[in-house]
């Protein structure tokens, strides 16, 4: 299996990088109602319980190393924004977080019982080495856990965004070359990576998700005030551009309203995982 990486990887970097410094208190504001769906199913799939030493990476706001914390787990926190981390830190003082790279981690070998990493691994420019990373960082035995996006479609919120933005938006040229955001969303493909990443008894089953929000505007908001990528696309649009893209993304998200006047939106997940 072929995983896609950066052709810009220091550039790429360092656009994630600055950009969650920008963005980390609106991702803990807008996007923590709807990720906090998988954390339950990322600790089950990586087998936490009580005692075991855990690496949650790419932690942000440190949802699930508190998480892990709760169930008995040592929890250790790693994220490349400090920001991100003064946040984490905030929540969770009795944690201990650390900042650093996913593709470097600062840790011995066979350090870890479980590692987990929620919707980490589309954000680092080469994905493979950070999976290697991971694993080398776990026990033998112990499992990696990770989250990705389902892939964009009619009936969820990715498709709805990026329908949009493919029917009105110019192409971003100025954005740095960044690995597909979906390329473990296809059927099979992030089993493939894990195989492929070395690890064994490797599980993926969908994770069924959804965005309650109270207006259209919300979920505009989401995008331009709590992503990276997607906010960076949009903000490398003239200002005309940029309104009738999101115009469109505010008018599809009407079929989504419920009966008590607010918006169910689908943001379906997969959750993955595999044995060193």
């Amino acid at each position: 299996m072929t995983i896609q990486v950066s052709n810009e990887p220091d550039d790429f970097f360092s656009f994630e990088h600055d950009g969650w410094e920008e963005v980390c208190d609106g991702y803990e504001q807008y996007f923590l109602p709807l990720t906090r769906q998988s954390v339950t199913p990322l600790l089950d799939a990586a087998r936490v319980t009580t005692d075991l030493n855990l690496l949650d990476v790419c932690t942000g706001s440190g949802l699930i190393a508190a998480a892990a914390a709760e169930r008995g787990a040592c929890a250790v926190g790693l994220d490349f924004s400090a920001r991100s981390l003064d946040i984490a830190r905030r929540n969770y003082p009795a944690i201990e977080f650390h900042e650093g790279d996913v593709q470097a981690l600062p840790f011995d070998e066979n350090r870890f019982d479980a590692v987990i990493c929620g919707y980490g691994i589309i954000h680092v420019p080469d994905p493979a080495i950070a999976l290697a990373e991971m694993k080398r960082v776990l026990k033998p035995g112990a499992r990696l856990a990770l989250s990705v996006w389902q892939a964009p479609a009619p009936d969820n919120g990715y498709g709805l965004v990026f329908d949009a933005i493919n029917t009105h938006a110019e192409p971003a040229t100025a954005l740095p070359h960044g690995p597909d955001f979906f390329q473990f969303s296809a059927d099979g493909k992030l089993a493939a990576a894990l195989e492929f990443s070395g690890l064994t008894d490797i599980e993926v089953d969908p994770l069924s998700q959804t965005w309650d929000l109270d207006a259209p505007a919300r979920f505009v908001d989401c995008m331009l005030q709590g992503t990276v990528r997607t906010r960076g696309l949009l903000l490398a649009q003239s200002e005309p551009v940029r309104r009738r893209v999101l115009t469109a993304i505010a008018a599809g998200i009407e079929p989504y309203k419920s009966a008590a006047g607010g918006y169910q939106v689908p943001m379906p997940a997969l959750i993955g995982s595999g044995a060193k």
